[in-house]
C-alpha cells in the first residue's frame, strides 16, 4: 500500500520522519540521515537542510552521539 509523501506529495513505499519539521517524507526527499545510536536514527529533509540553525543543530547532534557512543564502546 503506497504512502504519500508529505513534502513532494509523491507515492512512496517507505516513509520517514524528519526529526526537525515532522513531516513524513520519502526516500527522495531525504537529505541526510545518521545513526545517533543503535535504535535511533537522525533524518533531515530538504527543506529543513537549507535552514542554517536546523543543520548546525543536525549535524552537533550526530557528533554528539557518535562521541558518546565511542566513549561507551
Amino acid at each position: 500500500m503506497p504512502l504519500l509523501c508529505e513534502r513532494c506529495k509523491r507515492e512512496v513505499y517507505r516513509v520517514e520522519v524528519c526529526n526537525y519539521c515532522g513531516r513524513k517524507i520519502g526516500v527522495e526527499c531525504v537529505k541526510s540521515s545518521q545513526r545517533a545510536s543503535k535504535i535511533s536514527r537522525l533524518v533531515i529533509c530538504k527543506d529543513d537542510w537549507s535552514n542554517i540553525k536546523k543543520r548546525t543543530i543536525y549535524k552537533n547532534k550526530g557528533a554528539k552521539a557518535t562521541a558518546t557512543a565511542q566513549e561507551t564502546a
